[in-house]
């Protein structure tokens, strides 16, 4: 079941409650007697430490890494076995697309 959040706009006294769409009502204030209404202020969401991520795009073909001329284009990248990219973290990501001059479409920023 979801958990609606509610809002009254004139004390900003908020409610919840944990009930299906169908069977939503809004709550009235017990401050000043008005009706709640939907709260669509964002919650402050958790923030994760820096963590591995793997490109395919700014990977290389195997034999590339073989060669040693993944080296060469990419100065002190790593790579899987499929020869994706290993990368420390975002940062890391977003600064050798940059220098490529690439953007990544699939970000959020």
């Amino acid at each position: 079941m979801p958990l609606f959040r509610f809002k009254c706009y004139e004390c900003n006294e908020t409610d919840e409650d944990m009930c299906l769409f169908q069977n939503k009502q809004y709550p009235v204030c017990s401050r000043c007697d008005t009706v709640m209404l939907d709260d669509f202020t964002p919650v402050k969401g958790a923030v994760f430490g820096d963590k591995e991520r793997i490109s395919t795009a700014l990977g290389v073909h195997p034999s590339q890494i073989i060669s040693g001329e993944a080296e060469r284009i990419h100065p002190g990248a790593r790579f899987n076995h499929n020869g994706d990219m290993i990368l420390k973290n975002r940062l890391e990501q977003k600064q050798r697309l940059r220098e490529r001059n690439w953007i990544n479409k699939d970000s959020y920023c």
